[in-house]
């Protein structure tokens, strides 16, 4: 019997791995894009926390496009929390979209990192008390996770960070 040849649409599968590398390379590259245009890329990294934060930001973008091409159901704490990181960043900017702010919307962080943090510190949380956190090591887990812990501890690093705002000297001060 002759091997079987894959039609067009076995070969635009959802999960072709060229397209998620295309759109993982497409989101890297813009955000060394951004970062260059802001004045961002300079030797020493002055600014390394935003700069993580930017890339952060772009590979949360293309999180939703990718874990919904997959196609697979069910999912994991990992993807859940990528999957809610990018859809906050597309929302935040089609709401500074749609109010006319094209000039002024930081399109890999429209959110704080406090904001981001905390929003995703509550998905975690309610996904661990839910059962999600499994032991499934694929990459769109693992990329959720780290993704996850990195805006959990920026916002962790807001309030012991910045000189004088930190969370002790605003609980001492009151």
């Amino acid at each position: 019997m002759a091997p079987k040849r894959t039609t067009g649409a076995a070969a635009a599968s959802p999960s072709h791995p060229v397209v998620t590398t295309a759109l993982l390379l497409g989101a890297v590259g813009w955000a060394f894009g951004l970062l260059v245009h802001k004045g961002m890329m300079a030797w020493p990294p002055v600014r390394l926390l935003s700069c993580l934060a930017t890339i952060a930001g772009c590979l949360a973008l293309v999180g939703p496009i990718i874990l919904a091409r997959s196609g697979k159901g069910g999912g994991s704490l990992g993807e859940l929390i990528w999957m809610t990181g990018g859809l906050l960043i597309w929302i935040f900017n089609l709401v500074g979209v749609a109010n006319g702010d094209l000039r002024t919307i930081d399109w890999a962080t429209p959110l704080g990192p406090r904001a981001m943090g905390l929003i995703i510190l509550a998905v975690l949380l309610a996904g661990l008390r839910s059962g999600l956190a499994g032991r499934d090591w694929s990459w769109t887990n693992v990329t959720g996770w780290a993704l996850g812990l990195f805006w959990v501890g920026m916002a962790a690093a807001t309030w012991f960070l910045v000189p004088g705002q930190g969370l002790v000297a605003g609980l001492a001060s009151r």
